[in-house]
């Protein structure tokens, strides 16, 4: 009886070190792989905070005065438009303001983010610039002829083809429905590494039946996400492709230096979140490993 007593309490033992180094291996694979999905968790939520966000463009536009520079850019083509048509240098000037060039921005993007067309809406303009030409040829008592008729024609088609130009933003048109249509999708993929990743924690938190080994992995977890979103934006700064790119007017470069700068930038905040959350375990862990060390 003794002897067979000896012998299950040694099984029971030898079964228990198995199982203890089985254990440490499994929630390590499962800490690795939580770190993974809060890597992709943090570029999902950068991209829905910027990528699908209209007041996110608004913010880079406002920061990186792109109303004043498309105002500024299409009054000087306009002037050169206007000087080849026997304009004064003020027509232009005096005919395009910036509220109207903010209205027609906004509208542009409104409509890109709304899944519509983001054709420029180029028939008001016309109209303005039609009645301007007319009040011009008024106060300078210009005779009117049909050749007149027609260059004014060939003015306000040429201006209006630079009004488009100017506005619009190069391959919104053809990105703005595939954005649009990947709003759903792109939503169950958040919801799902969410709960992936509150999974995953969950297994590791209420599986180990000791406190500190929870906080160990649940750290090594947070600490391998934050590394790994880490990187990211600091490969793409010390890169330092994106100031280089040629565009060739100055809003438009401003506005892809300043979108994508301030994009990878985003990425310091989830790597704060995932610091302070690692910290925050590592500190749990500490206080009840000497806990557990002590008894």
């Amino acid at each position: 009886m003794v002897k067979n007593s000896l012998e299950a309490q040694e099984q029971e033992h030898r079964h228990r070190r198995k199982k203890s180094k089985i254990k440490p291996v499994i929630y390590s694979v499962l800490a690795f792989v939580l770190s993974f999905v809060l890597f992709l968790l943090s570029i999902c939520m950068v991209i829905k905070f910027t990528v699908f966000s209209k007041d996110y463009m608004f913010h880079i536009m406002d920061t990186t005065g792109y109303y004043n520079m498309v105002k500024y850019e299409l009054q000087s083509r306009l002037t050169d438009l206007g000087n080849a048509s026997g304009f004064q240098p003020s027509f232009a000037q005096d005919f395009a303001s910036q509220y109207d060039i903010q209205k027609a921005v906004d509208n542009y993007i409104e409509s890109f983010y709304a899944g519509d067309s983001t054709l420029v809406e180029t028939i008001s303009f016309k109209q303005q610039l039609y009645a301007a030409v007319q009040d011009y040829i008024r106060e300078n008592h210009i005779e009117v002829s049909d050749e007149t008729n027609d260059n004014i024609t060939y003015f306000i088609n040429e201006a209006a083809s630079i009004y488009v130009n100017q506005i619009a933003i190069p391959f919104f048109s053809m990105i703005g429905k595939y954005i649009y249509n990947a709003r759903t999708i792109f939503n169950i993929i958040l919801g799902s590494l969410t709960g992936a990743a509150l999974l995953i924690s969950a297994i590791l938190f209420f599986s180990n039946r000791y406190h500190h080994r929870r906080y160990k992995y649940l750290c090594y977890g947070l600490l391998g996400g934050m590394l790994a979103t880490l990187v990211l934006p600091t490969f793409m700064f010390i890169w330092n492709k994106i100031p280089k790119v040629n565009i060739a007017t100055r809003s438009l470069y401003n506005l892809f230096v300043g979108y994508f700068q301030q994009l990878f930038s985003s990425f310091y905040i989830c790597t704060g979140v995932l610091a302070v959350l690692s910290l925050l375990t590592f500190i749990l862990y500490v206080r009840y490993y000497s806990k557990y060390i002590s008894k």
